[in-house]
């Protein structure tokens, strides 16, 4: 009798069937150029600014690395397109950001982060500004691959 009264630690599965699949979420490249890598740069998520730790931010750290060049693509985006095409080290950020973002901006933490909305070494720009609406606003360009 005693045995009823202990919770079952088994665990059951669920057959995805044999077509499974997960959809492949692709945000806008050229938006990501033309007006969110500008965004992390200009508030200068990849060097840090002076009151960060040396070698703290995103051209340092592993999980979210950024990395510099120059000419930036977005200084040549007309009408929201680029009119270079982004070399290895703009599509490695791309992929980078990608990786950081979800159709929920509320749950990705490329604007959870710099918000100050979740664990951020510094508040980078406040979850109401006009940055913080271009995270936003890509999280609405998307397709489906």
């Amino acid at each position: 009798m005693l045995l009823s009264l202990v919770p079952s630690s088994a665990c059951t599965t669920v057959d995805a069937g044999q077509d499974f699949q997960i959809a492949d979420i692709v945000f806008d490249e050229d938006f990501y150029f033309c007006e969110v890598e500008p965004v992390l740069f200009k508030n200068s998520c990849g060097p840090g600014s002076g009151s960060d730790p040396a070698g703290g931010c995103h051209f340092n750290v592993t999980n979210f690395r950024l990395r510099d060049y120059s000419p930036l693509v977005g200084d040549s985006c007309q009408n929201g397109s680029p009119s270079i095409t982004p070399n290895n080290t703009a599509r490695d950020n791309y992929q980078a950001a990608q990786t950081q973002m979800r159709r929920d901006p509320d749950l990705a933490p490329l604007f959870n982060r710099p918000t100050g909305t979740t664990a951020h070494p510094r508040q980078i720009f406040a979850p109401n500004s006009p940055d913080a609406q271009v995270i936003r606003d890509w999280a609405e360009r998307f397709s489906s691959q």
